[in-house]
């Protein structure tokens, strides 16, 4: 059973953007959809970290947490990665290799299938 992180952007989540804080990702990985459909097992969802502008926290917060939680994979969600406009304060193409290279684990890009 893989067990996830989930990081998304707080300032997303918070404001309302046509998204219910976090019931979009936490429902596609209940129901394998989305990012999880790949999943042979059942997802365990151990953590949802939120981004916090201007995100300079972001990498260490990640590694402080995998020290303290046990968890085998990232999955950043759509709003931080997806939504227009775009992320200002993260290198989208660096970001999911620079928490690789912090946590040794495999960081997927996306979450959910929902419009």
């Amino acid at each position: 059973m893989p067990r996830v992180l989930i990081v998304g952007c707080g300032s997303y989540m918070r404001d309302s953007y046509d998204c219910p804080s976090d019931w979009k990702c936490l429902t596609a990985a209940a129901e394998k959809r989305g990012a999880f459909k790949d999943y042979d097992d059942e997802v365990k969802v151990v953590g949802f970290l939120r981004c916090s502008c201007p995100g300079r926290a972001l990498i260490n917060n990640v590694g402080a947490t995998k020290k303290r939680t046990d968890f085998d994979v990232i999955h950043l969600t759509n709003c931080i990665t997806k939504a227009v406009p775009l992320c200002k304060n993260h290198n989208l193409e660096e970001l999911p290799k620079l928490l690789e290279e912090k946590t040794g684990l495999k960081v997927v890009v996306g979450t959910h299938d929902f419009a």
